[in-house]
């Protein structure tokens, strides 16, 4: 019986782990540029005809036809997007009763994050703060330390470039923006001459 009990547990958590979680919250909002799906139903009502319609920009994924969809937006401009979703439903022949149409509002969410000027730099530059805005994000690429970028780790006597990328997540959504900075090796002189 323990055992039985424990498989159970075991099989309830699992199934809970997976669910997906449904709002009528509106706009739904959807991170701009997105390839993963976004899912949308209404309560099954019927063997009857589901019939959903989205923008030019949007495509239906699968279910198209039944009570819930998959759309893809990864086309859609960033914004607000009216009625993005509506779904109609026919009753089964012979009555073909049709059901009053349903909307939801689509927001496509983007955040520009900028990265303040940087360089160019010598190779013998002190290390200087980067300053992305909005605030909050993190920072990558070669010379690269926490939110610091130090030339010196960039160029080692030569001319080199380093792709800096600030990350934001804001909304639940992620972000990137990218500079590449130059930084001049130290040039050297030869030994004076003389006659």
């Amino acid at each position: 019986m323990k055992k039985l009990l424990t498989s159970l547990v075991v099989l309830f958590v699992s199934v809970v782990s997976y669910s997906q979680t449904f709002t009528t919250t509106q706009p739904d909002t959807v991170c701009f540029g997105s390839t993963t799906p976004s899912t949308y139903q209404v309560a099954n009502i019927g063997s009857g005809t589901y019939t959903w319609t989205i923008p030019a920009c949007a495509s239906i994924v699968s279910g198209q036809g039944t009570n819930q969809i998959q759309v893809n937006w990864s086309n859609c401009p960033a914004g607000l997007i009216p009625n993005a979703v509506s779904v109609t439903y026919a009753s089964p022949a012979p009555a073909n009763c049709p059901a009053l149409p349903v909307d939801m509002d689509v927001l496509i969410y983007q955040v520009v994050p900028t990265i303040t000027a940087l360089g160019p730099f010598c190779e013998s530059d002190p290390c200087v703060t980067l300053v992305g805005t909005p605030a909050g994000g993190t920072w990558t690429g070669l010379g690269v330390s926490g939110n610091q970028f130090c030339p010196d780790n960039v160029a080692n006597g030569t001319n080199a470039t380093s792709t800096v990328t600030y990350t934001l997540t804001n909304g639940g959504c992620t972000f990137t923006t990218s500079v590449v900075v130059p930084v001049y090796g130290t040039p050297t002189l030869s030994p004076i001459q003389h006659d």
